[in-house]
């Protein structure tokens, strides 16, 4: 059956031998006869192997055929136009040889013209969908083809309690990564997801969905499968879903895979909340409401070295920062910090010489989101307590001295979005190669970490060839 499949699936190359060879004779073929040139006998070798061709793709399309996935109303109609192109290729390749009227020759080669774009359109709905030429038509055009008008777009989110636990959580990940192999029109392995209905009847292996308990849900097993495995979804040449949407679709189905709802209903802790907020890059927008700092308080940051500013006009969240002071970070420092641990969302440390136990403090503001550490003196080893930072998404690493082993670290900080590593003592192929994977950005320049020696020899009085 395997060697069967593998000869099957070449129906994808040779079926574009058919389209080009008698696209060509057709209109040649009308060409001679508008001109009233004499006609040329390699006419008849090229309908000769186009009728050829047809044949050829009818026979590795009905082999093709009896795999599962699509729907026997579509594969009924492209096979029945298929056919009557390899039927209608034979029928011109035996009349154009003799002496045939023009009426004959117009009406046979815009036949077959016309089966030839049948026969691709039905293909190509089999393969994309039936809504693929009209995805991104005006409404007008959409309803003339005799489909509905677009949806109206769903409302940005910008916090959790606004978005649906399916319409803008779940939905999109399937639309995005499984909708091209599992619609109405094409259904591998039985299983379509157009739509909740349809997701909760299943495919033919397994059962595809079991609220609550993922690891016996046969979509939670196919996404988590190794990628070089079979049976591993999305299939070979498909973008695979990233760690966060796998974590996503893990927490739905342990919520009970429910189909509707405000995402805030299902959500019991804060990981959850920070991996949710994370999809939808939510930051501040999300927070609630809480008092001012005491102008004590405010006055006592200002003496440590602190530039205090509110991040936006009615908000009461602190954006700290204390590069362009000379003063330490102190004991004493630290403390203040922890008085307002609630209110911090940036927090600016450049230039600054911190250590572990400062990152240890650091750790414990519960809303922070922006740390900027760069030209600090930080090391790998006195970031490791961030990793309990639960909102941080934006870290600035540049000119530090943080190494190769900051990188596997990174991805255990559960809502890290953005950092950057130029200038620091990551070298570049390390960087390259871990860049590959996880979903967080990074962002380095071997340029930069040059750039940055120099500028240190410099100071020193060296000079660099």
């Amino acid at each position: 059956m395997d060697l069967f499949q593998f000869f099957a699936r070449f129906h994808v190359l040779v079926l574009h031998l058919p389209i080009g060879i008698l696209m060509l004779a057709a209109v040649l073929e009308m060409a001679v006869r508008f001109k009233e040139q004499p006609r040329s006998a390699l006419l008849n070798v090229v309908w000769f192997w186009g009728a050829i061709s047809a044949v050829a793709a009818c026979v590795l399309g009905w082999m093709l055929s009896q795999a599962d996935g699509y729907s026997t109303e579509a594969i009924f109609i492209h096979r029945s136009f298929g056919i009557s192109v390899a039927i209608a290729a034979w029928i011109c390749w035996w009349v154009f040889k003799r002496n045939s009227p023009p009426v004959a020759i117009y009406s046979l080669s815009s036949i077959v013209l016309a089966l030839l774009f049948s026969t691709g359109h039905y293909g190509a709905n089999m393969t994309h969908g039936e809504t693929y030429l009209v995805e991104y038509a005006p409404n007008p055009i959409r309803q003339i083809a005799g489909f509905s008008p677009h949806k109206a777009p769903r409302p940005p989110i910008t916090s959790l309690a606004q978005a649906d636990v399916y319409l803008d959580v779940i939905s999109p990940m399937f639309e995005k990564r499984c909708a091209s192999c599992h619609n109405d029109s094409k259904q591998k392995g039985g299983l379509n997801l157009a739509s909740f209905a349809s997701l909760q009847q299943g495919g033919k292996s397994g059962d595809t969905l079991v609220p609550g308990n993922p690891e016996h849900s046969e979509l939670y097993q196919r996404i988590t499968l190794d990628h070089d495995a079979k049976g591993y979804m999305p299939a070979e040449g498909k973008k695979p879903l990233t760690e966060q949407e796998v974590a996503v679709i893990k927490w739905w189905i342990t919520t009970g895979a429910p189909n509707q709802g405000p995402v805030t209903e299902f959500v019991h802790n804060q990981q959850h909340k920070t991996l949710l907020s994370k999809l939808f890059a939510i930051h501040s927008s999300s927070l609630a409401d809480i008092p001012p700092i005491s102008d004590e308080q405010y006055q006592q940051l200002v003496n440590a070295g602190f530039v205090v500013k509110q991040i936006a006009q009615n908000s009461n969240y602190l954006d700290l920062d204390m590069s362009i002071s000379e003063l330490p970070l102190s004991p004493d420092t630290l403390t203040l910090l922890g008085a307002v641990r609630s209110h911090v969302l940036y927090l600016n440390l450049a230039k600054k010489s911190v250590n572990k136990n400062h990152m240890e403090v650091i750790a414990q503001l519960p809303n922070l989101q922006k740390l900027r550490l760069e030209h600090s003196n930080v090391t790998t080893n006195a970031l490791a307590p961030l990793k309990k930072a639960a909102n941080l998404y934006y870290l600035n690493l540049f000119a530090t001295q943080v190494d190769n082993d900051v990188l596997p670290m990174l991805n255990e900080f559960a809502a890290l979005q953005q950092v950057y590593l130029s200038a620091s003592k990551v070298d570049a192929e390390a960087f390259e190669r871990h860049s590959l994977s996880g979903d967080t950005k990074m962002y380095y320049s071997a340029l930069a970490r040059n750039d940055a020696k120099i500028a240190q020899n410099n100071k020193h009085g060296l000079k660099v060839e």
